[in-house]
Parts: C-alpha cells; sequence; structure tokens
C-alpha cells in the first residue's frame, strides 16, 4: 500500500516521500480501515520539524499523519460496536502516527462513527482538535453556569470548543473573523 513517510527530521522543506509498506494486520480488538481523508494538524508540523523530539522520539522513516476518515474493511473477531462498512473517524495514537496511507489498523476503542450530516473530508478534520477542546474544559475545570472566553470562535477549535463548552452548561463569549465569500 502506498504511505506518506518522513524520512528524516528537516525545518523545511520536509522530507516526506510516498512509499510502498506493508498493509496493516489487525489483532482481535482491532479494525482496519480504507482511508478516505486525514486531517493536518499544528501537531503534525512539530512531529515533521522534530521540533518535539523529546516528547515523541519516533525513529525515522515513519508513516505521518495523526488524524483520519474512512470505511471499515474488515473487524477481528472481538470487535462488537463496529462492522464492514462503518464510515468512521479516529486519531492515532500517541505512540505511532500513519494516517497519511491507504489504509490503519487501529483498535476499535479509538475511533468512531461519522455523523451522517459530515463528508470524510469534514470528520477527518475533528478528532485532535475535539481531544484538544475537551482536554482543555477539563483542564480548567469548568463548571455549569460561568462564562468562558473562547478566542478565535470562527476557526476550527471554536467551532468544536464552543459546543463543548455549551453542553457543559456555560456561557460562552467569542471573538473571531468575518466569514467572506
Amino acid at each position: 500500500m502506498k504511505a506518506i513517510q518522513q524520512i528524516k527530521y528537516a525545518k523545511e522543506p520536509f522530507d516526506l516521500e510516498i512509499v510502498d509498506i506493508p498493509k496493516p494486520t489487525i489483532s482481535s480488538q482491532d479494525v482496519l480501515i480504507k482511508v478516505v481523508a486525514a486531517g493536518l494538524n499544528p501537531v503534525d508540523y512539530k512531529l515533521m520539524t522534530g521540533s518535539i523530539r523529546a516528547i515523541f522520539p519516533f525513529k525515522t522513516p515513519f508513516t505521518a499523519g495523526n488524524k483520519f476518515a474512512g470505511g471499515i474493511e474488515e473487524v477481528g473477531s472481538d470487535v462488537v460496536d463496529f462492522k464492514v462498512g462503518d464510515r468512521v473517524y479516529g486519531r492515532m495514537t500517541l505512540k505511532e502516527p500513519g494516517a497519511f496511507a491507504e489504509y490503519v489498523g487501529i483498535a476499535a476503542s479509538e475511533i468512531a462513527l461519522i455523523p451522517d450530516y459530515l463528508s470524510f473530508e469534514e470528520a477527518a478534520g475533528i478528532p485532535l482538535t475535539a481531544l484538544t477542546a475537551y482536554q482543555a474544559l477539563d483542564l480548567l475545570k469548568v463548571e455549569a453556569g460561568k462564562t468562558i472566553f473562547i478566542s478565535g470562535g470562527t476557526g476550527g477549535f471554536g467551532a468544536i470548543a464552543i459546543p463543548l463548552a455549551k453542553a457543559r452548561g456555560l456561557l460562552v463569549v467569542t471573538n473571531g473573523r468575518a466569514i467572506h465569500k
């Protein structure tokens, strides 16, 4: 299968290469997903430049990419919540990126069904951003009835953080840029 791999760390231009690697094999708790779309986040940039190697010391070459959306092609024998053909999205584990590939093998506990109203491309942008928003609200120990300011409400983070904050009973104040067409 084809994958985009980080050959070596480089500031810019990134040293990425399309290579042929074996298709993942899965365990009884895993699913095999044919990737339709993959998302790009600031953490991907930091991984490519090596600026966070102290935290994530990946040996090169490695398959890049943290978040993806696609269709399930195979389910492990212990997987009960998903079936072949399901549209799913998820985030690769912190130990191993790999979303920039034709297929990913991942634990079923790391994915979710894509809501019908989202395309694969839209869904691929959600996992890491949503996790960041969710963790931020937890770290802040937010309480229902309180007010929170979320900067950049018209951006990708705001689009996820605002509804999460509202769902927790917060009054949200935000700023953002007008969207021009």
